[in-house]
């Protein structure tokens, strides 16, 4: 049987190339809790350290809670596509169950912990304030080692079970022995973390290295190591702490050792990673995960993340070792679809999935058939619509905007290495003058190689200013939430570059407050504007079963009225009133529940205020809307809230030019 599911798509402008083999995703590290920590040192994150995965992956998606081992939802960002072609992404979630603690499988687990002398301070105090939360979760059933590795390695604690008062108590007092040391030798303590779980091996345990570290060191082999224990039934997740440890070993060792990886950027991150979060980087529910999307429909496939992808032709085949317990992964297509003459619904891609349960048996789901609405508009809309895909794409564009910023600040970097070495001997010379401090240092000479160097800095600032705007447009469209680190990021990144530029501070503040996006389309219509806004809105809802949907209308705030938002509203009761599986609940009705709550219209932008008199009124979907003035232009988005979920569905939105028509309607 066919399982038809109406996708969109998301506009792209930037050009990625394509892909033979996207890396497999790891949540957490090189993501954007490790980009704010280097931002808020004042370091531009060198491109190499931008995983794109990791960023996608940052993102809890909270997909719909699943009653089977492996769920798979998909996304898009539009309901319509141009036939006069366009760029396009597709989002697919795959998640595993989520049982509480007590029911999952018993553990057996070795800690290797890098105690080299750069863990010190407050790196270590982390680590051992983490571990008392973690055995106060431990269950009697389960299995503990702790290793300790600098030069070499040792065992704090052999592989214990935590079955009495006085087994946790041991554990405790060996966190409390673990002292600071040397270098760093990763193969060693690893090799000693197998050992341990290699001791009290069980088929039914989950088996499991945790591996943490903070530097780089000896690694030789150590790839092939975690493979061959893989294959044996014992796996490793690693985690990363500060700036120091080396990104690419952690996620590779975590791949090929068929476990997860994590970066701790602060104590908060590092006692959920032992606390809460721990059976997400532990507890396996799947593996061997193969998984086919097929596109049915003349497409260039321009790029894909999450997963291990390899493209052929219309074909993408992706493999993930393991999925966790109550974990999520994202998988991200972006395709580039060609002009055509197809109009209406086709049919545009379908995806499968096989895999291996816990107990070996091969299971299958799917196909899962995809669905595109082709009109003959170009670009119907601006930026994402589906409120999922809002996220995941602009986290997209953050991350790619992040990677090419690197790129161009640090084409410059043998010229501000000369800069520093030039200062620095400059520096030497007169550091012991009066009032000099070593910002002032300067000479005609390093001015001179500032000046090269400003061209590329300025290129950088701007990319970051263009990359705020759609952060700061999608957080709007989604009730002023979520993408808090990003926005701290590029904040940063706007200092550190108006700082080597040189800028006074109203030039930085200018920078800093830009916010207006450019209309994609300059010359259209008000009407088709609104006629593709409501298009889109209402196509999310046609796929949906039988219910019923409250309309508040569109505000400008402070209960502002313009012929404008009479428009809009007129056309809002028209255009939901026509769906055929929807009963509109009339106005009166949504009247005397906004009495009944001593609430406004604007006060329904408030997400939580448009759930409460959803609940009242027993709906299951209520819109609402915006309209936001900015100086050359106007903002006009639609929200679709699920009443149940409290998910935003749809943020669909045009730009208009603020015209002297729109200025009339203002």
């Amino acid at each position: 049987m066919k399982r038809l599911i109406t996708i969109t798509v998301i506009l792209f402008t930037i050009s990625v190339p394509v892909m033979v083999w996207a890396a497999a995703s790891k949540e957490g590290a090189s993501s954007s809790a490790r980009g704010k920590y280097l931002a808020g040192q004042g370091i531009i994150v060198p491109p190499q350290e931008v995983y794109i995965d990791s960023y996608i992956a940052h993102i809890n998606y909270h997909y719909p809670r699943l009653e089977n081992e492996v769920g798979i939802t998909l996304y898009s960002g539009h309901r319509q596509v141009s036939s006069g072609g366009q760029e396009e992404i597709i989002q697919i979630g795959i998640q595993g169950r989520e049982l509480g603690f007590e029911e999952l499988p018993p553990m057996n687990l070795a800690f290797v912990i890098d105690r080299s002398g750069s863990m010190s301070g407050w790196k270590m105090e982390w680590v051992k304030e983490s571990f008392y939360i973690f055995i106060e979760k431990v269950r009697e059933q389960d299995f503990v080692a702790l290793v300790v590795f600098d030069d070499s390695a040792q065992v704090v604690l052999p592989s214990t079970q935590m079955n009495t008062a006085a087994n946790r108590e041991k554990f405790k007092k060996a966190v409390r022995r673990i002292t600071i040391g040397g270098g760093t030798n990763l193969v060693s303590g690893l090799t000693l973390g197998y050992k341990e779980v290699s001791s009290n091996y069980n088929g039914k345990y989950v088996n499991r290295v945790l591996f943490l570290t903070d530097g780089m060191g000896t690694s030789t082999g150590i790839l092939d190591m975690a493979q061959r224990q893989r294959n044996r039934g014992i796996n490793v997740s690693t985690i990363g702490v500060g700036t120091g440890f080396d990104l690419r070993l952690m996620r590779d060792l975590a791949e090929n050792g068929g476990g997860s990886s994590r970066f701790i950027s602060d104590r908060e991150e590092m006692e959920k990673t032992f606390g809460s979060e721990l059976d997400r980087m532990v507890v396996p529910v799947a593996n061997d995960l193969y998984m086919k999307l097929e596109f049915l429909q003349d497409v260039e496939i321009t790029g894909t993340w999450g997963y291990d992808g390899r493209i052929k032709g219309n074909t993408i085949h992706y493999y993930l070792s393991t999925l966790h317990h109550r974990d999520y992964e994202t998988i991200l297509v972006q395709v580039r679809i060609p002009a055509s003459e197809i109009t209406g619904e086709v049919e545009f891609a379908r995806f499968s999935l096989n895999y291996s349960d816990l107990r070996g048996k091969k299971k299958s789901l799917g196909p899962y058939y995809l669905s595109v609405n082709f009109v003959d508009t170009q670009t119907p809309v601006a930026g994402f619509s589906d409120g999922m895909v809002l996220q995941s794409g602009t986290m997209l564009h953050f991350a790619q905007a992040l990677k090419g910023i690197g790129e161009v600040y640090y084409s410059s970097q043998i010229v501000m290495d000369e800069i520093n070495q030039m200062t620095n001997a400059l520096w030497e010379e007169r550091k012991d003058e009066q009032d000099i401090a070593y910002e002032k240092i300067t000479s005609p000479a390093i001015q001179e190689l500032e000046q090269s160097i400003h061209p590329n800095i300025k290129k950088a600032i701007d990319m970051t200013v263009a990359m705020k705007k759609e952060v700061l447009n999608a957080r709007k469209r989604l009730d002023n939430e979520g993408f808090d680190e990003q926005i701290e990021i590029l904040d940063n990144y706007i200092k550190i570059f108006g700082k080597e530029l040189k800028m006074d501070e109203q030039e930085l503040a200018e920078y800093a407050m830009a916010e207006e996006i450019t209309p994609p389309v300059e010359e259209r219509p008000l009407e088709d504007h609104i006629e593709n806004l409501f298009r889109e809105m209402t196509l999310g809802l046609e796929v949906k079963k039988q219910g019923v949907i409250a309309v508040s209308g569109f505000t400008a705030g402070e209960e502002k009225s313009s012929e404008l938002l009479s428009f809009l509203n007129e056309t809002a009761i028209l255009e939901f009133s026509k769906l055929d599986n929807m009963k509109l609940l009339d106005k009166q009705a949504m009247d005397a529940a906004l009495e009944e709550q001593k609430l406004s219209f604007t006060d329904l932008m408030d997400t939580s205020n448009a759930i409460s008199i959803g609940e009242i009124l027993s709906a299951n979907y209520i819109v609402t809307g915006s309209v936001i003035e900015m100086p050359g232009s106007v903002l006009i988005f639609g929200r679709i809230i699920n009443v149940k979920t409290e998910e935003i569905e749809s943020a669909a939105q045009v730009i208009v030019p603020k015209n002297s028509e729109m200025e009339a309607l203002l």
